[in-house]
């Protein structure tokens, strides 16, 4: 049979195995077949020297235009009914794009068989394909995603990393799938600012459906780092397996479920929408952390971090689940099995917390219970108890009356709830008091003077305005056998960075005997009254008062000061009484008419005044009876840290 014969047959028989060639090439072309496609500038050209060349200008199919297609054998052998080229050459423009390949080819007009083996000129890419067999096999070596995805205008532009892989593609139902795990190296992408992946590594196996629109996909990342917003995690330490499903939803979004594990301490259940713009949604979350502790150092460290809880320690376990509609949470469900939290730092510590809380936005919530062995709040311990409540909406409300045991008294809540949680001002409704507690074992806790008696008393409501509680009544308390009430009290941040409280108190009764004894001062007897306006705490130290406190004389109650009193007095700096080395040392107290001192505190520095304030002098104790002993100041401004370190560290053994 002579080539010019049966030019018109070999056409058609050529063109047929270039248009196999093509949909090889593009998988994604695979549609052509029953789509409309278009050919021009066909030719064939055989030359001795310069073996077998065939041309095609122009190829048009399924969206894609292949232009200046050149296919050459460096053999001058048959093209038909039986063509075989090894190293063949095949060069060709997509979309403008060049591209050229290495071939070996097998084509057989009579059987019908033709056999295809492709590859770049740096071998990073090969194809295998022949006609029993639906299927081609793509193998990739240290593909650069960079290349990849370098005609991309989108967000995956910036996509760096390597990937060597064995892929199937099978062109009759249109599924490519992993022959085995793929690997991929220095995996790094910049979605923003906060959205970082940087030099991952692992392996992955996928399989995508392309007649269902379904992607299945394994991955194992066991080196690189990722931020997350908040969230940073080093994969060397916490590495993770993944397995995903990804299916198209309508015309433009994308469905994907999740499930993310770290063997050692957690998994995580998420389903995302994704639209074409990679902008997300995430309907519904579920994390099972059955070891807290790892986790803690891993992952939640860094988050607790960024808001002033760094170095909190955790052990046990919890579970959670969030729903969300259209991006805004609707329901959150979170249950804790023997769990334990400690920041030293802000003073807060949860042992072995048991309980399920529950909170629904949309409709009323289940109820909730916690309970615990021990809770630290505020440096505050709160024994075993538990506590039932309700989180609807913006609302919050305690079950029942609560007895919450505090050192050796207790807390005791009748009423509690609050309402707009979520405005800039929550209101609260409180009915509760304080059942006594020792102050000695309060300011043991605190590190502060141990101090004698009891504090108990009425708590009034509460009012949430941002960061700050305010407290809508006095406070009434009793403190050293009288009564204190305290009023403007303010909260801010209190278990935060910094925390502030501020007050305006007023007290009277006070026994001199109990509050001379809590600072081992030497004893003082009578009654005590005083005002202290414009308090402030700030990170727990005192940086502003206005104070004036003074003794009255009450009916069967003396008015007396030890000689050891006097002395510490003395030795606070610019006053004057001592009486040690004098014959008076020999009584051991002495009556008073009158005790008066006051200090106006600002910027560290106190203003210090008293009785009969004359110039720099000014009298503290008033002497009264005989010997008569005078306790007089002269210098009116002492250095606040300096005051309080004397009154803390005299001698008063001595």
């Amino acid at each position: 049979m002579s080539y010019k014969n049966n030019t018109n047959h070999l056409f058609l028989q050529v063109l047929r195995w270039g248009c196999w060639l093509l949909l090889i090439l593009l998988v994604s072309i695979v549609r052509a077949q029953t789509q409309p496609w278009k050919i021009s500038g066909f030719n064939i050209l055989a030359q001795k020297q310069d073996g077998v060349a065939i041309t095609i200008d122009q190829f048009s199919a399924a969206g894609y235009n292949l232009q200046h297609i050149k296919y050459r054998c460096p053999k001058n052998i048959q093209i038909y009914p039986i063509h075989r080229c090894d190293n063949a050459q095949l060069s060709l423009k997509l979309n403008n794009q060049p591209y050229e390949v290495m071939l070996n080819t097998l084509f057989d007009a009579n059987s019908r068989f033709w056999e295809l083996e492709l590859s770049s000129l740096n071998q990073e890419i090969s194809l295998k394909a022949n006609a029993a067999s639906n299927a081609v096999k793509v193998m990739l070596q240290s593909i650069e995603l960079n290349d990849f995805f370098s005609g991309n205008e989108g967000v995956l532009k910036d996509i760096n990393g390597l990937i060597t892989a064995n892929l199937l593609a099978n062109i009759s139902d249109l599924t490519v799938q992993t022959e085995d795990p793929l690997s991929f190296n220095q995996f790094s992408y910049e979605y923003s600012e906060d959205v970082v992946f940087f030099e991952l590594g692992g392996q992955a196996s996928f399989q995508f459906d392309g007649l269902q629109q379904q992607l299945t996909v394994e991955i194992e990342i066991s080196k690189g780092e990722m931020l997350f917003e908040s969230l940073y995690a080093d994969f060397s330490q916490f590495p993770l397996a993944i397995q995903l499903t990804v299916e198209l939803n309508g015309d433009f979004d994308y469905d994907i479920k999740a499930q993310i594990t770290n063997q050692q301490s957690m998994i995580l259940d998420i389903h995302i929408i994704v639209d074409q713009q990679f902008n997300w949604l995430i309907p519904e979350t579920k994390l099972d952390v059955k070891d807290t502790h790892h986790f803690n150092q891993q992952i939640l460290n860094s988050i607790l971090g960024i808001y002033g809880f760094g170095n909190t320690e955790m052990s046990g376990g919890f579970k959670a689940r969030l729903l969300t509609d259209d991006g805004k949470l609707t329901f959150f469900q979170i249950d804790f099995n023997d769990y334990y939290v400690l920041n030293q730092k802000r003073k807060i510590q949860v042992d072995a917390l048991q309980g399920q809380v529950f909170w629904s936005f949309k409709q009323p919530s289940q109820d909730s219970i916690l309970n615990w062995q021990a809770l630290l709040l505020a440096g505050m311990p709160i024994k075993a108890a538990q506590a039932d409540f309700n989180l609807s909406k913006d609302v919050f409300k305690l079950l029942g009356e609560h007895v919450f045991p505090v050192f050796d008294g207790a807390i005791k809540i009748t009423e509690f709830s609050a309402d707009k949680l979520f405005a800039d001002s929550i209101g609260m409704s409180l009915e509760a008091k304080i059942e006594p507690i020792s102050l000695k074992l309060i300011t043991e806790k605190l590190a502060w003077p141990e101090m004698a008696g009891t504090i108990s008393g009425a708590i009034p409501g509460m009012v949430k305005k941002d960061s700050v509680i305010e407290f809508l009544g006095a406070l009434q308390l009793q403190v050293f056998d009288g009564q204190m009430r305290v009023e403007n009290l303010s909260l801010e941040r209190l278990f935060g960075v910094a925390p502030v409280i501020a007050a305006d108190v007023t007290f009277e009764g006070f026994d001199l005997a109990l509050l001379t004894e809590t600072f081992g001062f030497g004893q003082i007897t009578g009654k005590l009254s005083g005002i202290i306006n414009d308090l402030r705490i700030t990170n727990w130290k005192t940086d502003r008062l206005d104070a004036h406190v003074f003794t009255v004389k009450t009916k069967g109650v003396k008015q007396t000061i030890s000689q050891r009193a006097i002395d510490n007095i003395s030795s606070l700096g610019g006053i004057k009484g001592a009486i040690s080395k004098t014959f008076l040392r020999f009584f051991d107290d002495f009556r008073y008419n009158r005790i008066e001192l006051s200090c106006k505190l600002h910027n560290s520095v106190c203003e210090i005044g008293g009785l009969k304030n004359q110039d720099n002098q000014f009298v503290i104790v008033e002497g009264g009876g005989i010997p008569k002993i005078n306790i007089v100041g002269f210098v009116r401004t002492i250095n606040w840290s300096e005051f309080i370190s004397r009154l803390l560290n005299a001698n008063y053994d001595n």
